[in-house]
């Protein structure tokens, strides 16, 4: 026991001396620190006072003075540079304390973000204090109010249905017009009339184009018939001549003023007065045929009953 507590004695004592030399290690390194600190403290004071002295300006530049936000923005960070300062400078926007960053050469910059700004015009101050000296900047901001972006965004509106309605007439189409109404339809109710007239207008030329093309069509398919019927009646009617005998034809009375033409002479100026004089059906080559009596083009003249 005694053996044990011999060891742990020596063990003690040579234990001492590591103990004292990390201390007065750690006693340099605070004293070290400490210089270091009233050095550069010291240096700071030495720095004011030679710009009090010398009364070097304090000048806050890089900052946007009028600022213009919209109605959805209600914060913006504001950001400067600020020179001729020493590190014992203070800083405040809008009244709140803000550190200095990146000095260098009596110089900084500064960063701040603004909350819930008011609608309408504000003003945001920048004051820097060091020493003797002081330095000053507004920042003049202005949010757009409720009013003025409800006037802005209908203004947009008229544009859009305008310029959608204009496409309209000038391009008369089933999409066109959809467009527009859609346009009109986000219009208030006191701004649609003017563009609902114009596209009412556009739907009835729509509709009358419509009906007059289906007109057409239908004039067009009722005539195609009607010549059909003809061709098909002329067939009958040809095919019926060819199958009975033809008719002798009868001989014009002569007049005592006139002697009765010889059949190669027999002229008529139209079927009504060849069928007058007992003329009809004449073949080519026959009393009475002539190209022009011939219409058709079929061989024979005055065939049909017109």
């Amino acid at each position: 026991m005694v053996r044990k507590n011999f060891k742990q004695t020596d063990q003690e004592n040579k234990s001492k001396p590591a103990v004292k030399k990390r201390k007065r290690g750690w006693l340099i390194f605070g004293g070290v620190v400490v210089t270091l600190a009233v050095i550069g403290h010291v240096g700071n004071v030495m720095e004011q006072s030679r710009l009090d002295k010398d009364n070097i300006p304090i000048i806050i530049s890089n900052v946007d003075e009028n600022i213009k936000l919209d109605y959805h923005t209600n914060k913006r960070e504001i950001s400067a540079k600020i020179s001729g300062i020493s590190s014992f400078a203070e800083v405040k926007i809008s009244e709140n304390k803000i550190k200095v960053h990146d000095r260098k050469d009596a110089a900084g910059s500064v960063k701040y973000e603004i909350k819930d700004i008011k609608e309408g015009d504000s003003d945001i101050s920048i004051s820097v204090v060091d020493g003797k000296r002081r330095g000053d900047k507004t920042i003049k901001i202005h949010r757009q109010t409720k009013a003025d972006y409800d006037k802005q965004e209908l203004e947009k509106a008229l544009k859009r249905a305008e310029e959608s309605v204009k496409k309209a007439e000038e391009q008369l189409s089933d999409e066109n017009i959809s467009r527009a109404k859609s346009d009109i339809g986000k219009l208030p109710d006191g701004k649609r009339t003017p563009f609902s007239e114009r596209i009412a207008k556009l739907e009835k030329a729509k509709q009358e184009e419509k009906e007059r093309a289906e007109k057409a069509k239908r004039d067009a398919e009722e005539n195609k018939k009607q010549e059909e019927a003809a061709v098909a009646a002329a067939k009958v009617r040809q095919r019926q001549q060819q199958a009975r005998p033809q008719p002798t034809p009868r001989q014009a009375i002569p007049t005592p003023a006139a002697p009765q033409p010889a059949p190669a002479e027999i002229h008529f100026r139209n079927c009504k007065e060849a069928r007058a004089a007992g003329y009809s059906h004449m073949r080519r080559g026959e009393p009475g045929y002539a190209p022009h009596l011939d219409r058709d083009g079929d061989g024979i003249a005055c065939d049909k009953h017109k």
